[in-house]
């Protein structure tokens, strides 16, 4: 009754959650700190939640279909068209609708590793055949592009920032790499915001890049799910005739726009977690920890032994990404949190270092 591709299919893992914590360990679950999902760890606006609680009123009726006023709003602020943007229910449905329209049985898709795991499982529902690429600590320069067969892929997956490693791909290699592809080439951008480097204005000269966005890292409305693709007319009317219809609802949209119109006080909110970032990152080397570049909103680190279960035993959760293609020996992702999370795991860390 089930494909037979679903039966080799891993279900994502999206790691553990307070609750978890709190029944393995007999911690307050209000106790748990929890740094393993590169969520941002601030509120939303006051004009966020405002909207929010407004559109609670007109829960008993669908959304408008096209969701013309957040792709107004979205092309504004990225510079674009709106006949460019394609709306999501989070950056993963854009991702599955590209390879909805997009893959046929036995299509070559390439995946630089290390890299986000859901790249891979969407290409194999479609029967996609996958090519990893390795890319040590996921450095896409110039040589690697060179030797890079791209011609005939159907889909290149390309993040930048990186998940897990936080480093971004120089937009020079992005350009070649389109060039090359007859097919799609996607740029995940969910994180970009904390570096402030995109390829968006790449897809007015290149028709088959695709830029995925998403409202949760950055304007942190995880929990509401919107994301949005940026690519050619095309690409995109093509996207908007085979998502599901209604697929954001009425208070994740209108706090979607409200979060635009809230880009300063999202400024801030990003100015902090830098400064958080580059301070954990300090210590964590001082500690003794190989800590990777990022310019995301988190920090992969390797470690010569076995660190998450450690932490979760004391009541934070990072996310254990050892044995993920192209990484080797022990890895943790780490969420850049509040400041006090922040002390809280450099301070744990020193013990488990010690021991």
């Amino acid at each position: 009754m089930v494909r037979n591709v679903i039966r080799f299919i891993n279900p994502y893992k999206a790691g553990k959650s307070p609750s978890d914590i709190a029944a393995m360990y007999g911690i307050p679950e209000g106790d748990v700190v929890k740094l393993g999902s590169n969520e941002n760890p601030y509120p939303p606006s006051e004009d966020v939640k405002e909207a929010y609680i407004r559109a609670l009123s007109g829960v008993n009726r669908y959304p408008h279909p096209d969701y013309g006023e957040l792709k107004r709003e979205i092309a504004g602020y990225t510079g674009v068209d709106e006949e460019c943007i394609s709306a999501g229910n989070g950056a993963s449905e854009v991702l599955r609708t590209i390879c909805d329209i997009t893959l046929e049985p036995f299509d070559r898709v390439i995946i630089p590793v290390p890299g986000y795991s859901l790249y891979a499982m969407l290409a194999m529902v479609r029967d996609a055949r996958i090519e990893f690429i390795e890319a040590p600590e996921y450095k896409i320069d110039a040589e690697l592009v060179e030797s890079l067969d791209v011609q005939d892929a159907k889909i290149v997956f390309l993040c930048s920032p990186n998940n897990p490693t936080g480093n971004i791909i120089p937009g020079e290699e992005i350009k070649r790499i389109a060039k090359k592809c007859n097919g799609i080439v996607v740029v995940d951008e969910v994180y970009a915001e904390f570096t402030g480097k995109s390829c968006i204005e790449l897809t007015k000269k290149y028709s088959n890049l695709i830029v995925v966005r998403s409202f949760s890292k950055f304007f942190g409305l995880a929990g509401l799910r919107v994301g949005y693709a940026v690519g050619n007319p095309e690409i995109v009317s093509a996207m908007e005739k085979c998502r599901l219809p209604f697929n954001i609802s009425i208070a994740a949209a209108m706090a979607a726009i409200a979060a635009i119109n809230s880009i300063d006080y999202y400024m801030e909110v990003r100015n902090k977690i830098v400064k958080e970032r580059k301070r954990l990152a300090k210590e964590l080397k001082r500690i003794g920890f190989f800590v990777y570049p990022s310019e995301a909103n988190f920090i992969l680190i390797k470690s010569d032994k076995e660190i998450c279960s450690e932490l979760e035993k004391k009541g934070i959760i990072v996310r254990d990404v050892t044995g993920f293609i192209g990484l080797s020996g022990f890895h943790a992702r780490i969420t850049v949190g509040l400041p006090e999370e922040n002390s809280r795991l450099i301070q744990a860390m020193a013990t488990i270092s010690q021991c």
